[in-house]
């Protein structure tokens, strides 16, 4: 805090700093002896509350000064109910953290199970892989089976192994992958089913796992960063799809208690971006398709539900 000049009567110290806080300057005044002193509370804000200070002793009662003690009440009740706001949602995340999650255990279970059986994801030929993914991987080994062939990638479905559409978010290929996807899964979905039950949550996975794998599974080969292929694993397209239905909840429906931090989106999103760039394709393969449609289905499930949709369109 620094004091930036001092005015000789109170009405005046009062008018100033009521028009420095509507200027965004938090300040203060305090009497002195035969004066009142003006206190800025944030160091930058110094030059600009001092250039002000002269231009106020210039003409205290020009007319931008009039009515500023009525504007700056306004803008620290508001600045109150922010704070208030934030206390309530500190103390709902706490409260969100104790109750429990059982779909989401359940899920993160399940996709221990199956990496456990799998031979940590790299036994080729286990039940877990050949039975879970959306293709079994034994139709590489016959001739005239044909991966870029639409109907060859849906052959499994089309005898009517319909869980493929989503068991492949069971699997992962490796201790890293399965601990990511679990860590993000379980910030994401646990707040979810808390505050949306797990019917909700339910729903959302299996909707964006269907629209993701089936993406992932059908996109053509020769899409680039984007190319598709039935031999593909992991629970990240539902991850992007969680945390795009969490984003539109803050934005659209921030009654509904359901918040992700701008830092965790910018982080996936950068994430996603080094995926379609390619900078670790050869060493890290990523299920681009899949990221990208969970995300995007995700986003539509998230801003269709909320009430405040309408009002932007």
């Amino acid at each position: 805090m620094r004091q930036i000049g001092t005015l000789p009567t109170q009405s005046q110290a009062e008018r100033f700093t009521a028009f420095l806080i509507t200027q965004s300057i938090p300040a203060m005044a305090e009497p002195e002896a035969d004066s009142w002193a003006i206190w800025v509370r944030n160091e930058d804000h110094v030059a600009r509350a001092a250039e002000a200070l002269t231009e106020f002793n210039q003409s205290p009662e020009a007319p931008r000064y009039q009515g500023v003690i009525r504007a700056a009440s306004a803008v620290l009740d508001e600045e109150a109910k922010r704070r208030a706001a934030a206390r309530k949602n500190l103390m709902a995340a706490g409260s969100l953290r104790a109750q429990p999650a059982p779909l989401t255990v359940t899920v993160i279970s399940l996709c221990v199970v199956t990496f456990l059986l799998s031979g940590f994801g790299g036994q080729r030929n286990s039940a877990p892989l050949r039975t879970l993914m959306f293709c079994d991987l034994r139709h590489r080994l016959a001739d005239d089976w044909d991966e870029t062939r639409l109907a060859d990638r849906l052959i499994d479905i089309r005898q009517g192994q319909w869980w493929r559409l989503i068991t492949p978010i069971f699997l992962h290929g490796d201790v890293l992958h399965l601990l990511f996807n679990a860590i993000m899964f379980h910030l994401f979905a646990r707040a979810i089913e808390a505050r949306k039950r797990a019917v909700t949550l339910a729903v959302l996975i299996l909707v964006i796992a269907l629209t993701s794998n089936l993406a992932q599974a059908l996109a053509p080969g020769t899409w680039g960063p984007l190319a598709g292929g039935p031999f593909f694993l992991g629970m990240s397209g539902v991850v992007y799809g969680l945390m795009g239905y969490l984003w539109m909840k803050s934005v659209y429906d921030p009654s509904a208690g359901l918040y992700v931090s701008p830092a965790t989106v910018m982080f996936l999103l950068g994430w996603m971006t080094i995926g379609l760039i390619g900078v670790f394709r050869d060493v890290l393969p990523m299920a681009n398709m899949a990221h990208l449609s969970g995300l995007l289905s995700g986003m539509a499930l998230g801003y269709l539900s909320s009430p405040g949709a309408s009002s932007y369109t």
